[in-house]
Protein backbone atom coordinates (compact mmCIF):
# COMPACT_ATOMS: atom_id res chain seq x y z
CA UNK A 1 0.00 0.00 0.00
CA UNK A 2 2.87 2.11 0.59
CA UNK A 3 4.98 1.87 -1.90
CA UNK A 4 8.43 4.14 -2.78
CA UNK A 5 6.38 6.42 -4.08
CA UNK A 6 3.10 6.83 -2.31
CA UNK A 7 5.72 7.34 0.44
CA UNK A 8 7.23 10.18 -1.36
CA UNK A 9 4.26 12.12 -1.74
CA UNK A 10 3.13 10.89 1.60
CA UNK A 11 6.55 12.46 2.92
CA UNK A 12 5.76 15.73 0.82
CA UNK A 13 2.89 16.43 2.55
CA UNK A 14 4.08 16.75 5.61
CA UNK A 15 6.54 19.09 4.71
CA UNK A 16 6.73 22.06 7.55
CA UNK A 17 3.99 20.34 8.83
CA UNK A 18 4.81 18.92 12.22
CA UNK A 19 1.04 18.70 13.78
CA UNK A 20 -0.36 17.45 10.70
CA UNK A 21 -2.28 14.03 10.78
CA UNK A 22 -3.44 11.57 8.03
CA UNK A 23 -5.48 8.65 8.12
CA UNK A 24 -5.31 6.37 5.02
CA UNK A 25 -7.90 3.47 4.69
CA UNK A 26 -8.24 1.29 2.36
CA UNK A 27 -10.48 -1.35 1.13
CA UNK A 28 -9.91 -4.13 -0.63
CA UNK A 29 -11.38 -8.25 -0.55
CA UNK A 30 -13.98 -6.96 1.52
CA UNK A 31 -11.09 -6.05 3.98
CA UNK A 32 -10.08 -3.01 5.42
CA UNK A 33 -6.66 -1.54 6.26
CA UNK A 34 -6.43 2.19 8.55
CA UNK A 35 -3.08 3.90 9.06
CA UNK A 36 -2.82 7.03 11.18
CA UNK A 37 0.35 8.79 10.18
CA UNK A 38 2.09 11.80 11.57
CA UNK A 39 5.11 13.63 10.83
CA UNK A 40 7.52 11.08 12.83
CA UNK A 41 5.85 8.12 10.41
CA UNK A 42 2.89 5.52 11.30
CA UNK A 43 1.98 5.59 14.78
CA UNK A 44 -0.43 3.30 16.51
CA UNK A 45 -4.05 3.90 15.13
CA UNK A 46 -6.87 5.78 16.78
CA UNK A 47 -9.92 6.92 14.96
CA UNK A 48 -10.47 10.32 14.51
CA UNK A 49 -13.12 12.71 12.71
CA UNK A 50 -12.46 14.88 9.87
CA UNK A 51 -13.82 17.71 8.21
CA UNK A 52 -14.62 16.33 4.72
CA UNK A 53 -16.03 18.93 2.70
CA UNK A 54 -17.42 18.68 -0.25
CA UNK A 55 -17.16 14.76 -0.01
CA UNK A 56 -20.30 15.50 1.38
CA UNK A 57 -21.89 16.51 -1.88
CA UNK A 58 -21.68 12.53 -2.94
CA UNK A 59 -23.88 12.33 0.41
CA UNK A 60 -26.87 15.03 -0.80
CA UNK A 61 -26.67 13.09 -4.02
CA UNK A 62 -27.22 9.96 -2.61
CA UNK A 63 -29.90 11.33 -0.55
CA UNK A 64 -31.39 12.85 -3.99
CA UNK A 65 -31.18 8.87 -5.11
CA UNK A 66 -33.39 7.50 -2.79
CA UNK A 67 -36.26 10.03 -3.59
CA UNK A 68 -35.68 9.62 -7.37
CA UNK A 69 -35.80 5.43 -6.80
CA UNK A 70 -39.15 6.41 -5.02
CA UNK A 71 -40.47 8.26 -7.38
CA UNK A 72 -41.07 11.28 -5.28
CA UNK A 73 -38.73 13.69 -7.31
CA UNK A 74 -37.74 13.65 -11.18
CA UNK A 75 -33.95 14.26 -12.16
CA UNK A 76 -35.52 16.47 -15.11
CA UNK A 77 -37.79 18.27 -13.17
CA UNK A 78 -37.33 22.14 -12.41
CA UNK A 79 -35.59 22.44 -9.28
CA UNK A 80 -38.60 25.20 -8.71
CA UNK A 81 -40.90 22.50 -8.26
CA UNK A 82 -39.77 21.59 -5.20
CA UNK A 83 -38.95 24.86 -3.68
CA UNK A 84 -42.32 27.09 -5.08
CA UNK A 85 -40.45 30.17 -3.44
CA UNK A 86 -38.69 30.35 -6.45
CA UNK A 87 -41.77 31.11 -8.78
CA UNK A 88 -42.84 29.57 -11.77
CA UNK A 89 -42.09 32.96 -14.10
CA UNK A 90 -38.23 31.72 -15.15
CA UNK A 91 -36.39 29.02 -15.62
CA UNK A 92 -34.27 27.48 -13.02
CA UNK A 93 -32.12 24.10 -14.09
CA UNK A 94 -33.11 20.74 -13.62
CA UNK A 95 -31.95 18.43 -10.39
CA UNK A 96 -30.02 16.14 -12.97
CA UNK A 97 -27.95 19.71 -14.02
CA UNK A 98 -27.54 21.07 -10.25
CA UNK A 99 -25.80 17.69 -9.18
CA UNK A 100 -23.72 16.99 -12.31
CA UNK A 101 -22.84 21.17 -12.24
CA UNK A 102 -23.83 21.75 -15.42
CA UNK A 103 -26.87 23.93 -14.32
CA UNK A 104 -24.90 27.58 -15.11
CA UNK A 105 -24.13 28.52 -11.55
CA UNK A 106 -20.80 30.62 -11.12
CA UNK A 107 -18.67 28.94 -9.13
CA UNK A 108 -17.96 32.18 -6.95
CA UNK A 109 -22.08 31.95 -5.60
CA UNK A 110 -23.23 33.27 -3.25
CA UNK A 111 -20.41 35.34 -2.91
CA UNK A 112 -20.59 38.21 -5.47
CA UNK A 113 -17.30 39.05 -7.34
CA UNK A 114 -16.02 41.17 -5.01
CA UNK A 115 -16.05 39.00 -2.42
CA UNK A 116 -14.72 36.09 -4.72
CA UNK A 117 -11.60 37.92 -5.21
CA UNK A 118 -11.02 38.88 -1.92
CA UNK A 119 -11.17 35.09 -0.54
CA UNK A 120 -9.28 33.81 -3.76
CA UNK A 121 -6.34 36.66 -3.16
CA UNK A 122 -6.34 35.62 1.01
CA UNK A 123 -6.24 32.00 -0.28
CA UNK A 124 -3.13 32.61 -2.71
CA UNK A 125 -1.32 34.78 -0.08
CA UNK A 126 -1.93 32.27 3.11
CA UNK A 127 -3.93 34.65 4.85
CA UNK A 128 -6.09 33.39 7.42
CA UNK A 129 -9.92 33.05 5.99
CA UNK A 130 -13.54 31.61 7.09
CA UNK A 131 -14.82 30.77 3.39
CA UNK A 132 -18.13 29.28 5.33
CA UNK A 133 -18.44 33.55 6.76
CA UNK A 134 -19.09 34.61 2.48
CA UNK A 135 -20.76 30.78 1.33
CA UNK A 136 -22.98 30.55 4.22
CA UNK A 137 -27.35 31.25 3.56
CA UNK A 138 -30.26 31.48 5.46
CA UNK A 139 -33.47 30.31 3.37
CA UNK A 140 -33.66 33.93 2.15
CA UNK A 141 -30.38 34.32 0.53
CA UNK A 142 -30.67 31.33 -1.21
CA UNK A 143 -33.87 32.50 -2.67
CA UNK A 144 -32.51 36.10 -3.65
CA UNK A 145 -29.38 34.43 -5.03
CA UNK A 146 -31.50 32.55 -7.40
CA UNK A 147 -33.86 34.87 -8.09
CA UNK A 148 -30.74 37.21 -9.13
CA UNK A 149 -29.18 34.43 -11.67
CA UNK A 150 -30.74 34.48 -15.15
CA UNK A 151 -30.24 30.99 -17.01
CA UNK A 152 -30.94 29.54 -20.22
CA UNK A 153 -32.81 25.90 -20.50
CA UNK A 154 -29.71 24.00 -21.27
CA UNK A 155 -26.45 22.01 -20.45
CA UNK A 156 -23.88 24.57 -19.59
CA UNK A 157 -20.10 23.50 -19.63
CA UNK A 158 -18.93 22.11 -16.20
CA UNK A 159 -18.61 24.69 -13.52
CA UNK A 160 -18.39 24.02 -9.91
CA UNK A 161 -21.18 25.05 -7.98
CA UNK A 162 -21.65 24.90 -4.17
CA UNK A 163 -24.71 27.49 -4.56
CA UNK A 164 -26.30 24.83 -7.30
CA UNK A 165 -25.61 21.77 -4.44
CA UNK A 166 -26.85 23.50 -2.28
CA UNK A 167 -30.31 24.28 -3.53
CA UNK A 168 -29.97 20.71 -4.67
CA UNK A 169 -30.37 20.11 -0.69
CA UNK A 170 -32.86 22.39 0.27
CA UNK A 171 -34.86 21.00 -3.05
CA UNK A 172 -33.93 17.35 -1.41
CA UNK A 173 -35.45 18.43 1.93
CA UNK A 174 -38.54 19.52 0.80
CA UNK A 175 -39.77 16.45 -0.54
CA UNK A 176 -38.66 14.60 2.48
CA UNK A 177 -40.58 16.91 4.51
CA UNK A 178 -38.42 18.16 6.57
CA UNK A 179 -35.11 19.93 6.77
CA UNK A 180 -32.20 18.55 4.51
CA UNK A 181 -30.11 18.38 7.82
CA UNK A 182 -32.95 15.72 9.70
CA UNK A 183 -32.98 14.23 5.98
CA UNK A 184 -29.80 14.08 5.92
CA UNK A 185 -29.45 12.46 9.33
CA UNK A 186 -32.29 10.07 9.24
CA UNK A 187 -30.79 8.30 5.62
CA UNK A 188 -26.98 8.42 7.11
CA UNK A 189 -28.16 6.44 10.32
CA UNK A 190 -31.06 3.86 8.43
CA UNK A 191 -30.08 3.72 5.06
CA UNK A 192 -26.26 4.37 5.04
CA UNK A 193 -25.68 2.93 8.53
CA UNK A 194 -22.61 5.44 9.00
CA UNK A 195 -22.37 6.22 12.80
CA UNK A 196 -19.90 8.88 12.71
CA UNK A 197 -21.20 10.77 9.57
CA UNK A 198 -22.70 13.70 10.81
CA UNK A 199 -24.01 17.15 9.13
CA UNK A 200 -22.22 19.76 10.77
CA UNK A 201 -19.72 18.56 14.21
CA UNK A 202 -21.79 18.79 16.77
CA UNK A 203 -21.22 15.37 18.64
CA UNK A 204 -18.28 14.44 16.38
CA UNK A 205 -16.01 12.17 18.04
CA UNK A 206 -12.23 12.99 18.38
CA UNK A 207 -12.64 15.79 16.17
CA UNK A 208 -9.58 16.91 14.79
CA UNK A 209 -8.41 20.75 14.76
CA UNK A 210 -7.36 21.77 11.35
CA UNK A 211 -4.66 23.86 9.98
CA UNK A 212 -4.74 26.26 6.78
CA UNK A 213 -2.10 26.35 3.88
CA UNK A 214 0.55 28.27 6.54
CA UNK A 215 -0.22 25.71 9.46
CA UNK A 216 -1.30 28.20 11.55
CA UNK A 217 -4.22 25.81 14.02
CA UNK A 218 -7.70 27.69 12.48
CA UNK A 219 -9.88 25.12 14.42
CA UNK A 220 -12.76 24.03 12.75
CA UNK A 221 -15.74 25.44 11.22
CA UNK A 222 -18.53 24.89 14.05
CA UNK A 223 -21.01 25.01 11.56
CA UNK A 224 -24.52 25.14 12.23
CA UNK A 225 -25.73 22.38 10.70
CA UNK A 226 -29.27 24.01 9.66
CA UNK A 227 -26.91 26.30 7.54
CA UNK A 228 -28.35 26.49 4.03
CA UNK A 229 -24.64 25.54 2.85
CA UNK A 230 -24.56 22.63 4.23
CA UNK A 231 -25.40 20.31 1.44
CA UNK A 232 -22.27 21.53 -0.57
CA UNK A 233 -19.89 20.41 2.49
CA UNK A 234 -20.78 20.83 6.00
CA UNK A 235 -20.49 17.37 7.03
CA UNK A 236 -17.66 15.49 9.30
CA UNK A 237 -17.00 11.88 8.84
CA UNK A 238 -14.05 8.85 9.67
CA UNK A 239 -12.18 6.74 7.95
CA UNK A 240 -14.35 3.79 8.74
CA UNK A 241 -17.42 5.36 7.88
CA UNK A 242 -16.43 6.65 4.29
CA UNK A 243 -14.65 2.94 3.42
CA UNK A 244 -18.34 1.80 4.95
CA UNK A 245 -19.78 4.34 2.30
CA UNK A 246 -17.65 3.22 -0.76
CA UNK A 247 -18.27 -0.70 -0.26
CA UNK A 248 -22.37 0.71 0.01
CA UNK A 249 -21.35 2.22 -3.65
CA UNK A 250 -19.41 -0.52 -4.87
CA UNK A 251 -22.17 -2.94 -3.91
CA UNK A 252 -24.99 -0.88 -4.49
CA UNK A 253 -26.53 -1.04 -1.18
CA UNK A 254 -28.50 0.51 -0.71
CA UNK A 255 -29.96 -0.23 -4.53
CA UNK A 256 -30.64 3.54 -5.08
CA UNK A 257 -26.87 4.21 -5.05
CA UNK A 258 -26.44 2.90 -8.60
CA UNK A 259 -28.28 6.19 -9.42
CA UNK A 260 -25.23 7.97 -8.41
CA UNK A 261 -23.50 5.89 -10.77
CA UNK A 262 -24.74 6.84 -14.57
CA UNK A 263 -22.14 8.30 -16.91
CA UNK A 264 -22.89 12.54 -17.73
CA UNK A 265 -20.41 12.87 -20.70
CA UNK A 266 -18.91 16.03 -20.15
CA UNK A 267 -16.28 15.57 -23.33
CA UNK A 268 -13.25 15.67 -20.93
CA UNK A 269 -10.23 13.68 -21.31
CA UNK A 270 -10.10 13.66 -17.33
CA UNK A 271 -13.29 12.89 -16.13
CA UNK A 272 -16.92 13.07 -16.68
CA UNK A 273 -19.68 13.27 -13.79
CA UNK A 274 -22.09 11.28 -11.85
CA UNK A 275 -24.79 11.97 -9.91
CA UNK A 276 -22.12 14.14 -7.31
CA UNK A 277 -19.10 11.90 -8.50
CA UNK A 278 -16.15 12.20 -10.89
CA UNK A 279 -15.61 9.68 -13.19
CA UNK A 280 -12.27 8.91 -14.33
CA UNK A 281 -12.66 9.12 -18.01
CA UNK A 282 -9.57 6.47 -19.15
CA UNK A 283 -10.60 4.42 -15.84
CA UNK A 284 -14.21 4.84 -15.91
CA UNK A 285 -14.81 1.98 -13.25
CA UNK A 286 -13.55 4.67 -11.00
CA UNK A 287 -15.19 7.21 -8.91
CA UNK A 288 -13.53 9.99 -7.01
CA UNK A 289 -14.61 12.97 -5.00
CA UNK A 290 -12.22 15.68 -2.85
CA UNK A 291 -13.01 18.20 -0.42
CA UNK A 292 -11.52 21.08 1.30
CA UNK A 293 -12.63 23.17 4.35
CA UNK A 294 -10.53 25.96 6.08
CA UNK A 295 -8.58 23.71 7.42
CA UNK A 296 -9.16 20.43 5.98
CA UNK A 297 -8.03 18.15 3.19
CA UNK A 298 -10.33 14.77 1.82
CA UNK A 299 -10.45 12.38 -0.73
CA UNK A 300 -12.71 9.63 -1.55
CA UNK A 301 -12.03 7.17 -4.93
CA UNK A 302 -13.85 3.41 -5.10
CA UNK A 303 -13.21 1.40 -8.00
CA UNK A 304 -16.24 -0.67 -8.25
CA UNK A 305 -14.81 -2.98 -10.95
CA UNK A 306 -12.17 -4.40 -8.47
CA UNK A 307 -14.10 -3.65 -5.68
CA UNK A 308 -11.28 -1.47 -3.99
CA UNK A 309 -11.45 1.50 -2.25
CA UNK A 310 -8.68 4.38 -1.05
CA UNK A 311 -9.77 7.13 1.56
CA UNK A 312 -7.04 9.84 2.83
CA UNK A 313 -8.13 12.38 5.24
CA UNK A 314 -5.96 15.15 6.34
CA UNK A 315 -6.23 17.90 9.14
CA UNK A 316 -4.79 20.11 6.95
CA UNK A 317 -6.16 22.52 3.93
CA UNK A 318 -5.80 22.06 -0.10
CA UNK A 319 -3.73 18.93 -0.04
CA UNK A 320 -2.65 19.06 -3.68
CA UNK A 321 -1.51 15.49 -3.72
CA UNK A 322 -4.28 13.62 -2.81
CA UNK A 323 -4.93 12.87 -6.46
CA UNK A 324 -2.29 11.04 -7.06
CA UNK A 325 -1.32 9.36 -4.02
CA UNK A 326 -5.32 7.54 -4.37
CA UNK A 327 -4.52 6.67 -7.40
CA UNK A 328 -1.12 5.68 -6.75
CA UNK A 329 -2.62 3.27 -3.83
CA UNK A 330 -4.96 1.44 -5.92
CA UNK A 331 -2.49 0.69 -8.37
CA UNK A 332 -0.95 -1.28 -5.77
CA UNK A 333 -3.89 -2.96 -4.72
Amino acid sequence: MLNETTQALINGAFKKKPNLKMTIGVLQGGNTTLKLLEASGEVPYTSYSYEIGSVGKTLTTSLLAKYVESGAMNLDDSVAKYIPKLGDGKYYPTLRRLATHTAGYSSALPMNAKEFRSVAWKQITGKPVSALDLLGMDFDKLITTAHAQVLEDKNYSWQYSNFGMALLGCAVGRAAGMSYADAMTQFLAEALKLPNTIVGEAGAKNLLSGHDSAHRDVGTWNANRDNYTSPAGNFTSTAEDMLEFARRNIEEEPSCLRLCHELHDLKSKHSNMGLGWWIDAKQPSIYYHGGNTDGFASILAFDKQAKTAVVILTNVRNYRQREKLFKEILKTL
